[in-house]
């Protein structure tokens, strides 16, 4: 018997009980689905994370100060720094050949209580930053420029309102190009009862719907310096962070030992995307095992058909024997179409969890727009690796699940065949 009467003939029991064969490759269909659907949501959602680091530049790292554990019983209380950010710091790493930039971050403290005054008129605000427009986020959309620069500028002197803080003033946004470059004072009130007025110039407005402000680091220094009643704020606290740019990832990696060496608290966005990716191979990992459970509960609905077309097809077993066909003939019958159940049932569940992934895709961003979240992307993606996977796998689910049925057909003796009925 030619591979090709094996075929043929395999074909022809298949669409004998043509309702059998749907109901057992439905459950075929339904596994790789399963699969199909939930590896390619960890893929899709894996790509967009690894493009969103990607638009920052992978050859950034960000420098913190090292420091004291937390006190339990002051939780509030900030730890004591044991290796601080200077400004020698910076300027050392300024220096470096394989350093493209490398600026210094300064944050005020949660808790500060500050006013912004416009024109005799005074809103309360919080300050927001520090982190300038050229630093983007990877998580975050940055705010729409409305009037003026995106960012204070270095030297000091301005401030960067948002858009609801001037309309909380009374403002329309026609009137925001005419404020660029008004007076600003900016009031602190520390909680010792003391208040401190800065003196600044409206250099920007955002599109933000609180009330926030945004001003340069050595603006900063001085309210901190304030704040804190210490002229000497840098060489007691230093900095808050350092956002270093290198000029390659080889340049990110020597840059990083060498910080480990001079004990810093150092976060790469490359030690953040193999971080976040290793997770994400255990999520595929567990939403791939939905699927599999599901369609090992499908093998079990194949070799069921199997077993059963066996005792249907006795006879015919027996006159194939009698005609001489050889048991490995016999075997291979049931194994291909066993094989063929899973084959098919592994194209069409692939289509159906495309399908099913392009309208989940659709729905997640129609639900993201209705919440207002700026965001858009691709979060099922079927790669070609899956595909084959997934047509691999199926088959060979359903050849194993042949793999009884073909073995007792074998075995059965021509006459006892013969006699069945």
């Amino acid at each position: 018997m030619k591979l090709r009467d094996v075929l043929r003939t395999t074909l022809g029991n298949l669409t004998r009980h043509k309702a059998r064969t749907a109901l057992t490759t439905v459950g075929v269909i339904v596994g790789i689905l399963t699969i199909v659907t939930m590896v390619s949501l960890g893929v899709g959602v894996q790509q967009e994370m690894t493009d969103a680091f990607s638009s920052v530049g992978l050859e950034t790292l960000r420098l913190y100060p090292e420091t004291e554990e937390v006190n339990a019983f002051d939780p509030f209380g900030q730890p004591e720094r044991t290796k601080l950010l200077t400004p020698e710091l910076v300027a050392q790493l300024q220096a470096r050949d394989d350093v493209v930039e490398a600026i210094p971050f300064l944050r005020l403290p949660n808790g500060v209580q500050m006013n912004v005054r416009l024109a005799g008129q005074e809103v309360q605000a919080r300050p927001w930053g520090p982190r300038p427009s050229s630093i983007p986020d990877p998580f975050e959309v940055p705010p729409e420029t409305l009037a003026g620069a995106a960012d204070p500028p270095e030297e000091g002197g301005g401030v960067i309102v948002s858009e609801g803080l001037l309309v909380e003033l009374g403002y329309e946004p026609e009137e925001f190009d005419s404020l660029v470059g008004q007076p600003v004072e900016v009031v602190l009130y520390a909680p010792r009862g003391e208040s401190q007025v800065f003196l600044l110039q409206l250099a920007g407005v955002t599109e933000r719907e609180s009330s926030t402000a945004a001003f340069a680091t050595s603006d900063r220094l001085a309210m901190l310096q304030w704040w804190y009643n210490d002229p000497e704020y840098l060489a007691h606290r230093g900095y808050d962070e350092i956002f270093v740019r290198a000029r390659s990832l080889n340049d990110t990696v020597q840059l990083v030992n060498w910080l480990d060496s001079q004990e810093y608290d150092v976060q790469s966005l490359q030690m953040m995307l193999d971080m976040a990716n290793r997770g994400m191979i255990i999520i595929q990992t567990m939403l791939g095992s939905v699927g599999t459970v599901a369609l090992l509960v499908a093998s079990i609905g194949i070799a069921n058909t199997m077993i059963m077309a066996v005792y249907e097809r006795t006879k015919e077993i027996g006159i194939l024997k009698a005609v001489g066909a050889a048991p490995g003939q016999i075997r291979a019958l049931f194994v291909v179409e066993a094989s063929l159940i899973g084959l098919l049932g592994g194209v069409l569940g692939i289509v159906s969890g495309w399908l099913l992934g392009k309208g989940l895709n659709v729905l997640i961003l129609e639900i993201l727009r209705w919440q207002e979240v700026p965001m858009e992307g691709t979060f099922f993606v079927v790669s070609w690796w899956l595909v084959l996977a997934a047509l691999a796998f199926a088959t060979l689910v359903g050849l194993l699940a042949g793999l009884y049925p073909a073995a007792r057909a074998a075995r059965l003796p021509p006459l006892d065949a013969l006699r069945y009925e």
